[in-house]
């Protein structure tokens, strides 16, 4: 069995407020981080969870322009979680509020009043976890579908499934696989075109992209604006492309796929995501 990675998730323009955020992982150090950004600012932050295996307390906090306000902890002396075991977060996100559950347990004295308008809750950062799943649900209405920004490092590629759950809401749709988390060196970049009707692959080797692959898909069923799960698979040869049950595609690496160690996701609005 491989040792648990600790892999980062960054989600940019998310909208936090009215959504539920549903988190699984396995801590890979003492103290797991989630946060909710101001504006998409890493400097600021309307909301920080913070569980610390070794202190034995919940800490929460808001940073503002890069300096730390009052600390609320929690749980003092009855810290039952352990940081070898899988856990489901789950972060809601109210309208004066974000309340925290643990395996479904409400956490008391984790419930933290928003000290800054709960409306520009606009980023999600993860860190200290090998992430198998992030969920965004709204609550109780649906609200309209905006583009979510997804990047993870961190994360080998080789052997997993993604498992996306996303709605289309740009022409051109992006998943790309980076080599060692690096922009300009891609393993597998899969973009649906909807404006073509055709599917693109390719990979990218210090910012130059190598020899084209399209196919067309007969016929082209998916629509912007609609819910559907793409899934990736990562075998040992190529990367397998599912869409709704389907395979669409197929593309024979390239590079070592032991360097895709990064995932990022653009032109889609995000519900979720699970490694397996």
């Amino acid at each position: 069995m491989s040792s648990p990675t600790t892999t980062e998730y960054i989600v940019k323009n998310l909208k936090a407020l009215g959504k539920t955020i549903t988190v699984v992982g396995k801590p890979t150090g003492t103290r797991v981080v989630i946060n909710l950004l101001i504006n998409n600012d890493p400097r600021n932050i309307g909301w920080h969870f913070s569980p610390r295996f070794d202190q034995k307390e919940i800490v929460l906090n808001n940073r503002v322009n890069g300096g730390w306000r009052k600390e609320q902890r929690a749980r003092k002396g009855d810290f039952k979680w352990s940081q070898s075991s899988t856990a489901e977060y789950k972060i809601k996100v109210g309208t004066n509020e974000v309340s925290c559950y643990w395996n479904g347990l409400k956490l008391e004295g984790c419930t933290f009043a928003h000290r800054v308008d709960a409306s520009t809750y606009k980023g999600l950062e993860i860190r200290g976890l090998d992430v198998k799943k992030v969920d965004f649900e709204d609550n109780g209405a649906s609200s309209e579908p905006v583009e979510t920004e997804m990047d993870i490092t961190g994360i080998v590629a080789l052997g997993k499934t993604f498992k996306v759950t996303a709605i289309p809401v740009s022409v051109r749709s992006i998943f790309n696989f980076k080599a060692n988390n690096d922009i300009h060196n891609l393993a597998f970049h899969f973009k649906p075109r909807f404006d073509q009707q055709v599917i693109v692959r390719n990979n990218m080797v210090n910012g130059v992209w190598q020899n084209e692959e399209r196919s067309m898909v007969v016929p082209f069923s998916w629509q912007l604006n609609q819910e559907y799960e793409y899934n990736i698979y990562v075998t040992e040869a190529y990367f397998s492309c599912v869409w709704n049950g389907v395979e669409v595609c197929r593309f024979n690496h390239r590079s070592p796929v032991e360097q895709a160690v990064g995932f990022a996701i653009r032109g889609m609005c995000v519900k979720g995501i699970r490694t397996i």
